[in-house]
């Protein structure tokens, strides 16, 4: 009984190899960055779990077809009729924002005020200049007041990200120009062609918190300080990449930036959103998850759900112990082998 862990970034994974070993839990890894090959007719080991961990970011690291080749992979998987970890429906959303806030909506969670661009074209001058007014006018339709001649700030980002790809924060549409200046940068453009504006939902703490859900249910909520940039990966392997393009503060003016609350904190707005939450990744048969929230003092906004989580070791240690999340999701994964007997 083995857990299969696909995936294509090898520097995310020494947490989950150190934290099974420790379990006495077999796995085997799956890293789809490199060339594989399957035939729909063999059978794949039905008596194990194929946790899908791809990361949308993927194209990043030079990975392109990564997800796309994962999307085949979980077919092939459920073909088969394998108990997959996160199958197609949470890679579906992995890759899509505005999938996310779509399925989040009918859910009757609030996400932030957001409009999208999309271009089919390749990137020249001319699809430049087209995005670009494009912009500027979905901006102005949805964030600029004619009558108090006045603007609500915004972000931008990809619809397909992953590391704070292209979040930028605007108080108006001047600056969209300078953002897309040099259209040979290619991180600027999202690799599926659609851009997203989306309302800035500003925290009075300059916060936001993240839920991690393990098994549909909440594992604990870490609160990260903002103040830091856009960058908000929990993953200790993300801090230690963080883009230069990103605002960020020096680590000495932040002693922790990232820092598990206890359940005590909660409000009652927080209560009900995870409730909504836990309910959201039961019906979309999400199993691990990590969730982001703000709150604005008085409402709470969630704006993204990767089904891809990395772990913040430092974090986990000063609160809990060493290797608690992927412990947590261990011990999962085992009485899920168990079940299957």
């Amino acid at each position: 009984m083995t857990v299969y862990i696909i995936h294509e970034n090898d520097t995310w994974i020494p947490p989950f190899r150190k934290a099974f070993e420790s379990l006495q839990l077999p796995f085997v890894e799956w890293n789809l960055s490199e060339t594989h090959a399957y035939s729909l007719n063999q059978k794949p080991d039905t008596d194990a779990i194929y946790f899908n961990r791809i990361s949308p970011s993927s194209h990043t690291r030079n990975h392109r077809y990564s997800c796309e080749i994962t999307n085949q992979v979980l077919e092939y998987l459920s073909l088969h009729s394998c108990r997959i970890i996160n199958d197609q429906r949470a890679l579906a959303l992995e890759l899509s924002k505005v999938k996310q806030y779509v399925e989040l909506t009918k859910f009757g969670i609030r996400v932030p005020r957001t409009a999208f661009v999309g271009t089919a074209s390749s990137v020249d001058s001319q699809t430049r200049d087209n995005f670009l007014r494009t912009c500027k006018q979905t901006a102005r339709e949805n964030f600029f007041n004619e009558s108090t001649q006045t603007w609500t700030p915004f972000v931008t980002k990809h619809n397909r990200a992953g590391k704070g790809l292209g979040v930028h924060l605007f108080t108006n549409d001047e600056k969209l120009d300078s953002l897309f200046a040099d259209n040979t940068i290619d991180e600027d453009y999202s690799v599926d062609g659609i851009y997203l504006l989306q309302e800035y939902i500003k925290s009075p703490k300059q916060v936001i918190n993240r839920a991690e859900f393990i098994g549909f249910k909440l594992m604990y909520v870490i609160e990260v300080d903002t103040r830091q940039g856009f960058q908000l990966c929990p993953s200790d392997a993300c801090r230690k990449t963080a883009d230069s393009k990103l605002v960020k503060q020096s680590a000495d003016e932040i002693k922790h930036g990232f820092n598990i609350r206890s359940a005590e904190t909660f409000t009652e707005n927080e209560k009900q959103i995870i409730e909504q939450l836990e309910n959201f990744l039961r019906e979309n048969q999400i199993e691990i998850a990590g969730i982001e929230w703000v709150d604005n003092g008085e409402n709470i906004y969630v704006y993204d759900v990767n089904c891809n989580t990395n772990y913040n070791v430092a974090a986990e240690t000063r609160f809990f112990g060493d290797m608690y999340g992927t412990i947590q999701l261990g011990q999962y994964f085992q009485k899920q082998l168990q079940t299957k007997n």
